[in-house]
């Protein structure tokens, strides 16, 4: 089970004495992987360790994550960051190859500090770009994948590969964008799909006529790959469902990710296209990291990218640059089963929780919302918050709304595994180990005779005991 582990993540709580003694007198002896989070938020301490972990099994190089409430009194984030790094030693067990991420929330301030051996693979300006990126990306609705990203890309610097560009923020994606009603992190406040469909109305119309929706499949695919190729991560792509448009606004994507996309892609080599009533499905050659593109058809005969069911439909763990099929009823499963793909044997959960019977397209997507509240308002029952949750999940992979709404279907009915596979998904993918292991701990205590249940739950647990390690 060694390839089932992770999806992206990683990390480990350090205890701290009060106010970031580590300055003060002799430092407490350290943890092999240097997580150490001061903030109020701790759903995702576990994962990030992972990450951490994950990134120095692949670069040799050792990661730091610091996220610090507010900066030390008369300091600043460089002086900061200098001090932890040598007083951590930040590097020492891996010849001098080191890397410090320093986070400040109150500031939202990021500094990243490197080791002399890493300066000509991750100069100075690489690392400026990266920390004014982070004073956007950080207020996005899953400041998480940030962090993950930034580890990754960071590595992959350190490794030598110059290709990868700087990380920074996508040129349509301003300050003003996420500090507005459309993705502003402010407490309190809680985001609409209204919200962001105006965020979306109101950016800069961008020179994209090139990449509509065409009549024919392998034209839009065409097209969709030609914008990766630019590095195009603007949610007003016209070939997007209009799903996808709003995931790319809650997960936005910049220049560099979406151009090592691309690249990952072409370097799979031969791809091919399975077909299944209105879905289409462009699989890449194995060996590569990728997750298939899904097509769809709309009942105007063209063809779209929707982005959302790549994510929701299939799944990439991080020690394993094959795809996973989620469940059991994936309409693609047995087309990729005849072509001998890899990692089709069996899928992650199984007939356990199941795909939702997919809406003609287009539809008014803002109704759709709409009229699931108004069932819910009239009926709160679980199922209603589930039906109104898959809706989120699988049409826009907006996955804080559906965990939320998951989160009181599951609530309403604590005894319905189905709910309970699917807050593994959700807590998986959302950086919360902590509670995706609580759920699989769950779902084996109630399912004694299900192998799979309990390989995969045994496999996870063993992957995020570092105390054992």
């Amino acid at each position: 089970m060694s390839k089932f582990i992770i999806s992206a993540c990683g990390a480990i709580l350090v205890a701290l004495a009060a106010g970031f003694a580590w300055h003060h007198a002799r430092v407490p002896a350290r943890a092999e992987y240097v997580m150490i989070n001061d903030t109020d938020q701790h759903d995702f301490d576990l994962a990030f360790r992972m990450s951490l972990k994950l990134a120095e099994k692949k670069s040799g190089i050792e990661n730091a994550l610091v996220l610090m409430k507010s900066l030390p009194p008369s300091k600043s984030i460089e002086q900061t960051a200098a001090e932890l790094f040598t007083a951590m030693g930040i590097g020492a067990r891996r010849n001098g190859r080191g890397i410090l991420y320093l986070y400040s929330a109150k500031d939202n301030l990021l500094k990243i500090e490197v080791s002399y051996a890493l300066e000509g693979e991750i100069p100075d300006a690489y690392c400026r770009r990266l920390e004014e990126a982070a004073k956007t990306f950080m207020l996005s609705e899953v400041p998480q994948d940030f962090i993950s990203e930034l580890i990754i890309t960071t590595n992959l610097r350190g490794l030598g590969s110059k290709e990868l560009g700087s990380s920074a923020a996508p040129r349509w994606l301003g300050g003003e964008f996420m500090s507005g009603g459309g993705g502003a992190l402010a407490e309190g406040y809680r985001r609409t799909l209204a919200d962001y469909q105006s965020a979306i109305r109101k950016l800069p119309a961008a020179g994209l006529a090139q990449f509509a929706p065409m009549p024919d499949p392998e034209e839009s695919l065409r097209r969709y790959l030609a914008s990766l190729a630019a590095g195009i991560g603007d949610p007003q792509l016209p070939l997007l469902t209009e799903g996808s448009q709003v995931f790319r606004v809650i997960v936005p994507r910049n220049e560099a990710q979406q151009r090592r996309i691309s690249e990952s892609f072409n370097g799979a080599g031969v791809y091919r296209i399975l077909y299944v009533g209105d879905l289409g499905l462009a699989v890449p050659g194995p060996g590569r990291s990728n997750l298939p593109i899904v097509l769809r058809r709309g009942s105007d005969g063209l063809w779209y990218v929707d982005e959302a069911k790549s994510w929701t439909y299939f799944h990439r763990f991080e020690d394993d640059v094959n795809f996973f099929v989620k469940y059991a009823d994936n309409p693609f499963l047995a087309a990729l089963r005849a072509q001998h793909v890899p990692n089709m044997e069996s899928t992650i959960y199984g007939a356990h929780a199941r795909t939702p019977l997919l809406p003609a397209y287009p539809f008014a997507l803002s109704g759709a919302v709409q009229s699931g509240e108004a069932k819910l308002l009239a009926a709160p029952t679980a199922a209603n918050y589930a039906e109104l949750a898959d809706l989120y999940l699988f049409e826009m992979n907006w996955l804080t709304r559906a965990l939320e709404l998951y989160e009181k279907a599951s609530a309403l009915a604590p005894q319905e595994l189905a709910y309970r596979w699917r807050l593994v998904d959700l807590y998986l993918n959302t950086s919360r180990a902590e509670k995706m292991l609580a759920q699989f701990r769950f779902l084996a205590d109630h399912l004694p005779q299900d192998k799979q249940t309990q390989d995969w739950y045994r496999a996870y647990r063993e992957a995020y005991d570092f105390e054992g390690h």
